[in-house]
């Protein structure tokens, strides 16, 4: 069913009307016959949005630079709500058109220069926009001149107040665009002439000293810079001499750092695109350039170091130049994902010395237990492929609370020699595992599989309770039942489920083996009566393997 003016509210989501009809509409104009055009408003954002109907009332074309997936957004649907409404639809603009037309033929034209000129008195932001219209083919912009008439582009809208609304965000990024897509594009042509490119850069520091200076909710700036910044990457991408391309990259890679320890994360980000889609030639070329002017710098002294130190290890890792220059990177304090990638590529490259002694010092420095994990598992690959026993003994006991690791249970009591000495650290592991959450699962499994080992099945019976997952269960079923057979009825009948239970997918298949177990090892008489048991006290709630004995049995 095509989508119309008639009908929207029938084929569209109600959802979708309910949040439309939260919109703002203004400024709604009409064209061109029967295409119309308006800002609408959702909350502290503005968007533009356009449709056009055909004489049967049915959407032809609509657009909204909200940029979202849906096919009709709530913008466009608050648009057709708006011209649904009889005092919504505005006027022709074909009309309001012939009539400006024909004003601007008749007015004597002393009377309408000076009407403009008052005009753009009152209004800088015109002022400033006619200007730059009638003057720009005349001169030659200097690095000073594009901050200037990118600073008066902001005063014209807000003036001198520190904060601009998101509609007034648009206005200035639609005055900038006018004003810097000569300046843009002259560059684009000329990639390696040094001023083209120093007006840019004039360009790119002032929308940062806005983004800096003005508080704002809009995102506009940031996605101008990048929308600009992308134009010259494609222009850098077609130049086909490596010297060329090397020189015109090397002007952004020169002043990716700024004034006051800074980083120009624009920049950053611009090279790192630039060199993800270019040859490994260039790469190492220009790798090997940010790297030394890396080196000449203290990151962690840069207010946006750590992005700086991320963005340069992950462009030497992916380009195979980790072995050059693994000296160069140091760890970030409770920055656990790149930690663990620099320690992990220092383990690949065999430098285990230094892999070791970062995973100490984060070790060291950090302030609760669970946050060493990734690290003791380092020390735990490192001493492993050392064949340091000792040290990975030491290491696995540490991790051992962590993990619940049965393999290393059995090498840390390998590697002590004295009997009480093992005896205490069993206990003290035993008991820990006993005490921790649900949550825990290999905790909570580890008591069985060492009862296991240790064949005392008997022991591991009086272990069954609302933690003990059913597949644990049945893994040691049989093995229980040969020891005691009416001990093992009674706890599983007194068995209560925990939450982990209800939010396990392999339940159902748990509970059919278990099933299967007891009914090959007890006559339906013995079942029976295990299902009709009443349970008393505070956990009177039959668990779930009763329920589904008695739909079995009963």
């Amino acid at each position: 069913m095509d989508l119309s003016l008639k009908n929207f509210k029938a084929v569209l989501n109600k959802e979708l009307i309910k949040k439309a009809g939260k919109n703002i509409v203004r400024e709604c104009d009409e064209i061109e016959k029967d295409s119309f055009q308006a800002y609408v408003d959702e909350n502290d954002e503005s968007f533009d949005v356009a449709i056009s109907i055909d004489n049967k009332k049915v959407i032809v074309n609509h657009s909204c630079d909200c940029n979202s997936k849906v096919g009709f957004c709530q913008h466009k649907t608050a648009l057709l709500l708006h011209l649904s409404k009889p005092e919504g639809r505005p006027v022709k603009g074909s009309k309001r058109n012939n009539q400006l037309e024909t004003l601007i033929e008749e007015i004597d034209p002393a009377k309408l220069k000076l009407w403009i000129k008052e005009v753009l008195i009152k209004n800088k932001d015109l002022e400033l926009a006619f200007i730059h219209q009638f003057t720009s083919q005349q001169k030659k912009y200097s690095p000073a001149d594009v901050k200037e008439f990118t600073r008066n582009a902001v005063k014209a809208v807000i003036k001198n107040r520190g904060k601009a609304e998101v509609n007034e965000v648009k206005k200035i990024v639609e005055l900038w665009t006018e004003i810097h897509d000569t300046i843009v594009n002259e560059y684009c042509s000329q990639v390696v002439d040094e001023a083209a490119f120093l007006n840019v850069d004039a360009l790119i520091a002032a929308v940062e000293d806005t983004q800096a200076t003005i508080i704002t909710s809009s995102n506009r700036f940031s996605k101008y810079v990048e929308s600009q910044l992308l134009k010259v990457l494609v222009s850098l991408q077609q130049l086909s001499n490596d010297e060329s391309w090397f020189t015109a990259c090397s002007y952004f890679a020169d002043r990716i750092t700024g004034a006051d320890f800074d980083l120009r994360t624009y920049y950053l980000s611009f090279l790192v695109n630039m060199l993800n889609n270019s040859s490994q030639t260039r790469k190492i070329i220009m790798i090997n350039k940010l790297v030394k002017q890396y080196t000449t710098n203290n990151p962690q002294a840069m207010y946006h170091g750590n992005i700086y130190t991320k963005a340069l290890f992950g462009l030497v890792k992916d380009s195979d130049l980790f072995e050059t220059y693994y000296k160069v990177f140091k760890p970030i304090r409770f920055n656990n994902d790149y930690n663990e990638e620099l320690i992990e590529q220092l383990i690949d490259y065999n430098h285990l010395k230094l892999a070791e002694k970062y995973c100490q010092e984060q070790i060291a420095a950090n302030v609760r237990e669970e946050y060493n994990e990734p690290y003791l598992q380092f020390l735990k690959e490192i001493y492993t492929i050392e064949k340091n026993d000792k040290k990975l003994a030491g290491v696995l006991q540490e991790l051992f609370p962590l993990t619940f690791n049965f393999d290393d249970y059995l090498f840390i009591c390998g590697q002590m020699e004295i009997e009480e000495e093992r005896k205490k650290w069993r206990t003290k592991i035993l008991t820990k595992a006993r005490q921790m959450p649900a949550i825990y699962r290999n905790a909570v499994i580890f008591p069985f599989r060492l009862m296991d080992y240790e064949q005392n099945y008997k022991k591991m019976i009086q272990y069954i309770n609302a933690t003990t997952p059913y597949n644990i269960v049945v893994a040691y079923a049989n093995k229980m039942i040969l020891v005691d057979k009416y001990g093992f009825l009674k706890a599983l009948l007194h068995k209560n489920d925990d939450f982990s239970d209800m939010e396990d997918h392999e339940m159902p298949a748990s509970l059919e083996a278990l099933a299967q177990i007891l009914e090959k090892n007890y006559d339906k008489i013995e079942l029976q009566a295990m299902c009709n048991i009443q349970k008393g006290g505070w956990f009177s709630k039959e668990n779930m393997l009763i329920s589904f004995l008695k739909k079995r049995i009963l």
